[in-house]
């Protein structure tokens, strides 16, 4: 088990610029998953804390609160925090993490939402952050990490798709729950922030954290492919800056899978799917996402992310709740 080095806080004036925090030690292991209940199988802890990952990272939903009501809410933070397989996780792993809605405030929720910043409060509490982190001086919980440095160097960029988010209107004639929107999804303060991150980025690997899939654009359910100029902006920020290795990690939709697809200037990206935790969509037989170059996993499951630094490799793994392989795919660090 690796515990990351020093911190550096890295802030300029007006907007909080480049990685928020740096850790000098390199990333051999993450782990990461979404949708999580605490009143089913606590003991799926032990599960995940039992692979010795250097850091976890929660993709959203990490409980399930009810709108408006912040004291459940923390009350369920609060279960999660006390289960003791999670404690033992923590003391293995830094943990990081990001909100979806379930965490966040109402189902499918964005900007609107009237307690939104009381929300921001209780997961920053809950992933015990600093409170000299700059996400604090922010509005929304986007951040970025970096790990590593050299030809070892991991940039993990969380992103906010809730606080900023857009009001959906509804698709009362096709299949879709939604009609695109032609917003921004992020809003300019997160998009600047973004830009000036990848534009200043020498990490060999990019890892960016989004509770709603980037790639898979078919389903009827939440996806930046509502937001069809947001994702587009995003493609286009990754060809602009020559961004290496960008690997999408995302939850929400309570199955797994791997998806690949190319950006304009034909890099390859990869949006890697875990969810859920404790409860998944294990009646779905199949679900038609042309991106996806995984079988469709619908057991419960979370992801690793297994490092190998001298061979150029990342080892992408799901496992079942109790420590099975279900897929497992090896990526060529360009």
């Amino acid at each position: 088990m690796m515990r990351f080095g020093l911190i550096f806080f890295i802030i300029c004036g007006g907007l909080l610029h480049a990685q928020d925090i740096n850790y000098q030690a390199s990333l051999q292991k993450l782990a990461f998953g979404s949708c999580n209940k605490t009143s089913i199988d606590p003991l799926v802890w032990k599960t995940i804390a039992d692979q010795d990952p250097d850091a976890w990272l929660w993709l959203g939903d990490i409980v399930y609160g009810s709108a408006n009501e912040l004291e459940d809410l923390e009350a369920r933070y609060n279960k999660q925090k006390a289960n003791p397989d999670y404690q033992i996780l923590k003391q293995k792993a830094h943990v990081f993490g990001i909100w979806d809605d379930h965490d966040y405030g109402p189902n499918d929720g964005g900007s609107g939402y009237a307690y939104k910043d009381e929300s921001k409060a209780l997961l920053l509490q809950f992933l015990e952050l600093e409170e000299q982190h700059p996400v604090r001086q922010r509005a929304g919980v986007y951040q970025a990490y970096t790990f590593g440095q050299g030809t070892q160097k991991v940039l993990l960029i969380l992103l906010d798709n809730r606080y900023f988010k857009e009001p959906y209107v509804p698709d009362t004639t096709s299949e879709q729950r939604y009609l695109p929107n032609q917003g921004s999804l992020l809003g300019p303060d997160q998009w600047e922030w973004l830009n000036d991150l990848l534009s200043k980025s020498d990490a060999e690997v990019h890892l960016i954290g989004t509770g709603i899939q980037f790639l898979s654009d078919q389903h009827p359910y939440e996806k930046w492919s509502n937001f069809p100029q947001a994702k587009q902006t995003l493609l286009n920020l990754l060809d602009t800056h020559q961004v290496k290795n960008p690997i999408f990690l995302s939850g929400d939709r309570h199955i797994a899978e791997l998806s690949a697809s190319k950006t304009p200037a034909d890099k390859i990206i990869y949006d890697f799917t875990s969810s859920g935790i404790t409860h998944s969509y294990d009646v779905l037989q199949e679900e038609f996402n042309p991106h996806r170059i995984s079988p469709l996993v619908v057991k419960r499951n979370f992801g690793i992310l297994r490092f190998d630094w001298p061979q150029r490799q990342l080892h992408l793994e799901l496992l079942g709740a109790r420590g099975s392989r279900l897929y497992s795919h090896t990526i060529y660090l360009e």
